[in-house]
């Protein structure tokens, strides 16, 4: 080195990652096809093993089962102190484990659980219905929601208001800690039957829109059957839980299926939410709305 010259030691200053979460998720289409990324995924993949397939519906039906029996059997004989500590219990480990056969019932409207069509409904017309959750109506609503995910004009379900429709006042009074604890406690409890029933959060249509009505225009005119079906199977488990209620009373079947399934809704509600509404997630408008910008991001598979 000449005179003077003298070698840094000091290290570089290393970039630090990107921290804004808003930049993160890319949303330019990606350079490649659908072809592609089919032949990148190992064949195993696609396979559907029935067998395995019905051990996780034979698995959580008996941990529920058992479940039901220790709270039918043995919650009464405690003490006060100690069943009013073993119901919630109960309430929260049954709803974990018929949360796994809602999701089950999922899976069978994908279709991911056999081979066979006919088998899949078959299992998850079963599953929902005693979850009291209209199979094919919500299976053909979510099939559209998979294929037009991150579309602001046809996503079925969490689709964001532009700043031009949200009330002044609604976001001024719920903008704040107390606001908030309420919108999500009444979005866990209800944000699931009043989605079925009312369409919340979902797709604006030109009439009135449910998940119950066979001639919603959710649903296309073959369509129309099978939401019937779905009806029917609905009202099935509401007669059985109504004899219950009769012969046991209001408060066993609350207890007993109620509370868990009021958990079961929630967990819906949580994993869906956390699968479609983090801000880095970019929505389109028709203009721009592509399926490789949309449903082929892995951040929506739900």
């Amino acid at each position: 080195m000449g005179a003077g010259g003298r070698t840094s030691n000091i290290p570089p200053k290393t970039q630090r990652p990107e921290t804004n979460v808003l930049h993160r998720v890319p949303h330019s289409k990606p350079p490649f096809t659908l072809g592609e990324i089919k032949k990148a995924i190992p064949p195993q993949c696609f396979n559907r093993s029935v067998i395995r397939s019905f051990s996780y519906v034979v698995y959580d039906l008996l941990i529920s089962s058992l479940l039901y029996y220790v709270a039918t059997t043995y919650i009464h004989l405690l003490p006060s102190p100690l069943s009013f500590l073993a119901w919630p219990l109960y309430w929260i480990c049954q709803g974990c484990v018929l949360t796994g056969v809602w999701m089950l019932g999922h899976e069978c409207g994908h279709p991911a659980f056999s081979d066979y069509q006919w088998q899949d409904d078959t299992v998850g017309f079963i599953l929902h219905s005693a979850l009291l959750v209209p199979y094919f109506s919500w299976k053909h609503s979510h099939r559209r929601h998979h294929s037009n995910i991150a579309s602001m004009d046809f996503d079925e379900v969490h689709v964001p208001r532009p700043k031009s429709e949200i009330r002044w006042r609604t976001s001024k009074y719920l903008n704040n800690p107390p606001g908030r604890i309420f919108i999500l406690l009444f979005t866990l409890t209800l944000g699931w039957p009043l989605y079925l029933m009312m369409n919340i959060k979902g797709r604006k249509y030109d009439r009135f829109a449910c998940h119950y009505d066979p001639y919603s225009p959710i649903y296309s005119n073959s369509e129309r059957a099978q939401i019937f079906l779905s009806d029917a199977g609905n009202l099935a488990v509401g007669l059985v839980l109504y004899k219950l209620a009769a012969a046991k009373g209001l408060t066993w079947v609350l207890s007993i299926y109620g509370v868990p399934l009021l958990i079961v809704n929630g967990f819906v509600v949580v994993i869906t939410f956390l699968h479609h509404t983090h801000p880095a997630l970019p929505r389109y408008d028709s203009s721009e709305w592509d399926w490789f910008r949309g449903p082929s991001r892995p951040s929506t598979e739900f």
